[in-house]
């Protein structure tokens, strides 16, 4: 007797503490810092190919200058991304202030001298002239001083200009960066999430960032989600402009390592996704993205590469995703490039320009064979990319395919022509003049100043257009279908925390992590805390009964093997499953043979009572839950397959009917009118699956098996419609309410998954599968045709011959590739009277003539009976058809099936 007391009370107590501790999670600490030894273990995630870290590294701080980095620079880089076809940017730097207005260094050390120059020369060749006109006699003295106030208007005038051009100096540097994302198209910026209000933040600036970055999720019943109290958003004239935007935050531990991210957050009534989801789901194709509790699925994610697939995304137990982070530092992990690469480039291209144009004067450039002018494509080009970026010119849709075509053009256009060596044609032609004895003394100076420059003119600019394609190969390699994360690293950095495998991680790199974990489904995930708790008690179970009775020298051997191989399943689960299941609880419960399981017990127990009465109480009859009782092993936890019939119902412009009543109004109305209805199934044995608004969701046939369920179906349709008619009557004289409850019904027969679906604490005696999908579509095709209850041929066929079917189209519904024939319910036959019998009867040969394609005939015998009854939707619909067929008939090939093209 003491030994059966000692097989129950010290596992039952070891189990008791083992689900207080893991229920608790007071043991966490530890678990996480086994996971990330665990993690270790795993073989390291492949980078994915296309990730590209342009890092603000040291390099890029020296040669800039300053931190911040001027935008105009920032704008400057992200055009050359886009140039070179990176897939998408995104900025882990926050622009959530206005800067300063910059200066255009360019425009003022080139643009204003040239402008300055051109003005001042034109001035001082204007009083040459008139002074050595007025010398010659050319012009009267006594008209000089007319001649002077034109000039002196003239100065003027282009003092004016000249102060204008020098107003362009400062530059909206913030307008400059939101061209720059304009031009590119695929430039996604920050939202960050504040939980509290941020005083002073700009409403328009959150309506525009709740317009652009908010995502549409389709969330499950128990989909979880971290409520920001406020957004802080990248500025207007930076974020109107971009492609996308998403929120930076990352999450902490406890103990203070990143090891899992939020992927969504909800601000009032939008979702806004982490910073590389955003893009992510535009690489993706715009999947659908699905939420539940344990997961977000992207329905029809186009990988690349990988053709359309669905991509499940597992949550954590918190709900967050666990990162597959690289088994190194920041620097080994993913490809980078320092943004300075960018800007040498864009520097290059200048000085190219540049070289072209100070000597296309001197007709270096004479010998140049293309169809534009070499010096003016590259100044062109040069004006019309600030042209864009300054925002005094319109962007069109092509222009960075534009500009990538002809940057690219003129720089080929540079090599072919410096390939020919110019500046020996030149050099010959000058000797041949300097050989000239006559040649003024003036013309062979500038001959002789030609002869020493071309060849070393043409040498800085070979050297410059090898350097600029050197730059441009290697730009083009590492930024084709790039996904490109920028972020600030160098020196001084405070933007660093700690991951499972580096003390210092730069934590830009964190984002490329997720997006390598989403992209490559490398996904990680833990299991829930009772997975633990239940491995426990087994253990304390197990391990009880093999160690009772046996020498303490032996048990604590026993003790210390079982625990190195739980401690082994648990590294081999997590290594070639990727599921981490909390090993110190189980671990703790192999040394822990001294607590009471009484409390489990107990809810072993009254789990098992509850069950039924907690389970059906809400959607079963009292009729049906006493049959279950009598028979509670006719239930199971779990779905099972079973041929049934679905109801789905809908009132008519519910939601014009609600805005015309208060709340309370409203919710009694519903309440009434849902009351009625469920009676009706309830009687017929039926069972309430779900209220969604004014929606009823029905079935018949299961908990309990009902040979007539497809009749029961009809019968509560038809009775439901006759309900109706009495409440209409009752709702509209008492004022209830402004208009008719008009109810549509659709109904399907067909293999169906039935049962308790979710978990213990949580569970939902439910229908799923491809029948139920289709008893819905049925209940909206009723507003195509005009008809009021829309059910299939399997169900037309299984309820029997008591009640009376129209037969409609053969139609191919939304999401469904195999044609169904649809089926309006009348009545049941015996209360039909003769007229109507009559009426559906030629109605049906109408319906043979126009499946015939008689058009004309049909239409004739449609006509006549739209006649009778005006207010017949599927005879008003044939008659459209017979029209439009005469007019111009289908194809020859037509199966006469119609697919419909809206729920």
């Amino acid at each position: 007797m003491k030994d059966k007391k000692r097989l129950f009370l010290v596992p039952a107590i070891v189990s008791g503490v083992a689900v207080f501790l893991a229920l608790t999670g007071l043991t966490a600490t530890v678990d996480w810092k086994m996971y990330d030894l665990m993690l270790g273990f795993r073989k390291e995630p492949q980078e994915h190919k296309s990730i590209l870290l342009a890092d603000f590294d040291d390099a890029a701080i020296a040669e800039i200058g300053s931190w911040p980095v001027g935008r105009d620079l920032v704008a400057e880089g992200l055009v050359t991304m886009g140039e070179f076809g990176a897939r998408a940017v995104v900025f882990d730097i926050e622009y959530v202030d206005r800067s300063p207005r910059g200066i255009d260094a360019r425009y003022l050390e080139e643009d204003i001298p040239e402008a300055f120059e051109e003005g001042f020369g034109m001035a001082a060749g204007n009083v040459r002239d008139l002074f050595s006109a007025v010398a010659q006699g050319q012009i009267p003295l006594d008209d000089a001083a007319e001649y002077a106030d034109d000039l002196v208007a003239s100065m003027d005038a282009m003092k004016s200009e000249l102060l204008g051009e020098v107003g362009k100096v400062a530059a909206d540097n913030d307008t400059r960066l939101g061209q720059a994302a304009r031009l590119y198209g695929s430039a996604f910026f920050t939202v960050n999430m504040r939980k509290e209000e941020v005083k002073g933040n700009d409403p328009q600036i959150r309506s525009t960032a709740m317009e652009l970055a908010g995502i549409p999720v389709e969330a499950g019943v128990e989909a979880r989600y971290p409520t920001a109290a406020d957004i802080l958003p990248t500025i207007i004239p930076v974020l109107s402009r971009a492609a996308g935007a998403g929120f930076p935050n990352v999450y902490v531990d406890p103990d203070g390592v990143r090891r899992r991210i939020e992927l969504f957050y909800r601000y009032g009534d939008r979702k806004f996704a982490q910073l590389v989801l955003a893009p992510l789901l535009d690489i993706l194709g715009k999947p659908t993205v699905k939420a539940s509790r344990t997961s977000f699925i992207l329905e029809g994610a186009q990988v690349p590469g990988g053709g359309t697939v669905d991509i499940r995304i597992p949550r954590a137990e918190d709900g967050r995703m666990l990162i597959n982070w690289p088994h190194k530092d920041y620097i080994s992990s993913f490809r980078h490039i320092s943004f300075t690469e960018f800007l040498h480039h864009e520097q290059l291209f200048e000085d190219l320009a540049h070289n072209l144009r100070i000597r296309d004067d001197w007709g270096y450039l004479d010998a140049y064979d293309g169809s534009y002018p070499l010096a003016t494509l590259f100044s062109e080009l040069q004006s019309m990319r600030r042209s864009w970026l300054d925002g005094d010119t319109e962007i069109p849709d092509t222009a960075m395919a534009e500009l990538r075509e002809y940057r690219q053009m003129a720089v080929e256009e540079a090599e072919r022509f410096f390939a020919t060596r110019p500046e020996d044609t030149i050099v010959a032609q000058v000797e041949e003049l300097l050989a000239m004895k006559d040649l003024e003394p003036g013309a062979r100076n500038q001959y002789t100043m030609i002869l020493e420059d071309a060849p070393a003119y043409f040498d800085s600019t070979r050297n410059i257009l090898a350097n600029l394609r050197f730059q441009r190969d290697r730009l083009a390699k590492e930024l084709a279908d790039a996904f490109i994360i920028v972020g600030f690293i160098a020196t001084g950095t405070t933007d660093i925390g700690v991951n499972p495998f580096d003390g210092e991680y730069v934590n830009v790199g964190t984002h490329a992590a997720v997006f390598n974990t989403i992209l490559q489904q490398s996904f990680l995930d833990d299991a829930p805390w009772w997975v633990s708790a239940l491995i426990a008690v087994a253990v304390a179970f197990g391990l009880s009964m093999v160690i009772m009775d046996r020498k303490p020298g032996l048990e604590i051997g026993i003790g210390f093997a079982v625990t190195i191989v739980l401690a082994v399943a648990f590294v081999l689960s997590f290594v070639y499953t990727g599921l981490f299941i909390h090993p110190v609880v189980p671990i703790l419960a192999c040394f822990s043979t001294f607590l009471a399981s009484t409390i489990v017990s107990f809810l072993r127990t009254e789990r098992e009572k509850g069950f039924i009465r907690n389970a059906f109480s809400h959607y079963l009859s009292s009729e049906v839950i006493r049959e279950i009782i009598s028979n509670p092993e006719s239930l199971k936890l779990g779905g099972a397959k079973k041929h049934m019939t679905a109801v789905f119902t809908d009132i008519k412009g519910f939601s014009t009917i609600s805005e015309k009543l208060t709340p309370e109004d409203l919710v009694r109305l519903l309440n009434q009118y849902l009351s009625s209805m469920s009676d009706i199934i309830l009687d017929l044995k039926g069972t309430i699956d779900k209220y969604e608004g004014d929606a009823i969701i029905a079935f018949f046939g299961a908990p309990l098996d009902l040979a007539d369920h497809a009749a029961r179906a009809c019968q509560s349709a038809i009775s439901m419609k006759k309900m109706e008619m009495d409440l209409n009557r009752k709702f509209l004289s008492a004022g209830v309410a402004p208009s008719p409850l008009l109810t549509r019904v659709g109904l399907n027969t067909g293999d169906m998954v039935v049962g308790n679906m979710g978990t213990e604490r949580k569970m939902d005696y439910t229908i799923i599968g491809d029948a139920v999908n289709l008893a819905a579509r049925l209940e909206g095709v009723n507003k195509q045709y005009g008809t009021w209850v829309c059910a299939s041929e399997d169900t037309a066929t299984a309820a029997g011959d008591g009640f009376l079917f129209r037969r409609l189209d053969r139609i191919r519904v939304v999401g469904k590739s195999q044609p169904i024939r649809l089926f309006e319910l009348v009545d049941e036959k015996s209360l039909l009277p003769d007229a109507d019998l009559r009426f559906y009867r030629e109605f049906e040969e109408a319906l043979d003539v126009f499946e015939a394609r008689e058009w004309s005939a049909a239409m004739k015998i449609f006509k006549a009976l739209l006649k009778g009854r005006p207010d017949d939707g599927p005879s008003g619909i044939y008659i459209k058809r017979c029209q439009e067929y005469a007019r111009k008939p289908p194809a020859a090939t037509w199966d006469g099936v119609y697919n419909l093209t809206s729920k």
